[in-house]
């Protein structure tokens, strides 16, 4: 019985670790991504909250599945969390955590500049009628 609880456990965490760094690897695709296709390159800042509150104005107008920020917002929280404790825990991990920030940021950007240019051919298609 303690074999399979072990086995169990063990595999939990693996499934779990297997996500995280799936999920982490789609959010760096995306980030490499060209964003300024459409001469969109004003959109490139290093303020993850400026980004996701141009989302939140910036409306879906495709009708299609709206990109969320729910999972990169937690994620950015997580970091400002252990960046506060960085000063006193962990001093060495504050360049990590800015990197991971700017990361989370540029994703935003990039899901904000694909919504505009979605926006952008909507409002095209519109206007051919």
């Amino acid at each position: 019985m303690l074999a399979a609880a072990l086995i169990f456990v063990i595999s939990l965490a693996a499934m779990i670790q297997f996500a995280v760094f799936t999920w982490r690897a789609g959010l760096l695709r995306a980030t490499s991504e060209v964003a300024d296709s459409a001469g969109l390159n004003s959109l490139q800042s290093n303020d993850f909250g400026k980004m996701a509150a141009y989302q939140q104005l910036c409306p879906e107008l495709a009708g299609g599945e709206a990109s969320k920020l729910r999972s990169v917002r937690l994620y950015y929280v997580f970091l400002q969390f252990l960046t506060s404790l960085s000063g006193s825990v962990f001093p060495a991990e504050s360049g990590w955590t800015h990197r991971e920030m700017v990361l989370c940021a540029r994703y935003a950007s990039v899901v904000l500049s694909q919504r505009l240019e979605r926006n952008q051919a909507q409002m095209a298609e519109v206007r051919s009628f």
